[in-house]
């Protein structure tokens, strides 16, 4: 009768057991309280370009994407709003260049244009234009080269037709494609450029033997940096300034 005793106490325990680990194990799978918000559904995070986040929960979000996904993924349209992303933006970094397009339209009064050239998506221009109360543009080749939902109103057009239709005030780059000379051949013209990118992962070398200021921004961060270490590999660039 002992035995039989101790047996079926066995059988319990090992029952009570393997409950706890399977609900651990389904609890770990559920995104945790302080990270829900990154989730628009379960697995599939938030389209981090829908609305402008904090800078400090940007940095938090893609803590989470490089440890429990992948950035090139989740910048390669695997979010929410399969959206292709290159340069990440924040509340912060949107502000510091309102501060910059700001200053170097000051001087000039009136049929100011903005133009942002090769703008993939344009959700860069949608930023600025809640800011900056100046016409901008948004153009791109729209080569195909990417799967980039365009919206309508994102003009096809090069960045040379575009200064030639529009002749803007100041222009305005994000990620020129790898070896493009586009960017040089505006800095040529005389234009004030803003240039934001990785100079060894975008655009051509040959832009940075023009006369350039490096803006050093604390916001600029992309696809490619590595968000446990630290370590960034973007800036702003302004030529023509």
């Amino acid at each position: 009768m002992g035995k039989f005793r101790n047996r079926i106490m066995f059988v319990i325990t090992f029952v009570d057991y393997d409950g706890m680990d399977s609900e651990k194990r389904r609890v770990d799978r559920t995104p945790r309280m302080s990270t829900k918000w990154m989730y628009e559904r379960e697995d599939v995070f938030i389209d981090v370009h829908e609305e402008l986040l904090p800078f400090s929960k940007v940095i938090e979000l893609f803590g989470v994407i490089e440890n429990e996904f992948s950035v090139k993924e989740y910048c390669n349209g695997s979010n929410a709003g399969g959206r292709w992303i290159f340069q990440i933006y924040s509340q912060e970094f949107i502000h510091e260049l309102v501060d910059i397009v700001r200053e170097s339209i000051t001087p000039q009064k009136q049929n100011i244009i903005i133009a942002e050239v090769m703008s993939g998506d344009g959700r860069l221009s949608e930023f600025l234009k809640r800011e900056i109360d100046q016409k901008i543009i948004a153009t791109d080749a729209k080569t195909g080269r990417y799967n980039i939902g365009y919206p309508k109103w994102v003009q096809k057009m090069t960045a040379i037709e575009t200064i030639q239709t529009f002749e803007p005030s100041l222009t305005i780059v994000s990620w020129e494609p790898y070896l493009s000379m586009a960017s040089a051949n505006l800095v040529e013209s005389g234009i004030p450029l803003i240039w934001i990118g990785n100079p060894e992962r975008c655009g051509h070398t040959d832009l940075f033997e023009f006369e350039h200021k490096s803006v050093g921004s604390p916001y600029a961060i992309s696809r490619h940096d590595t968000f446990s270490s630290d370590e960034r590999c973007t800036d702003v660039f302004l030529f023509n300034f």
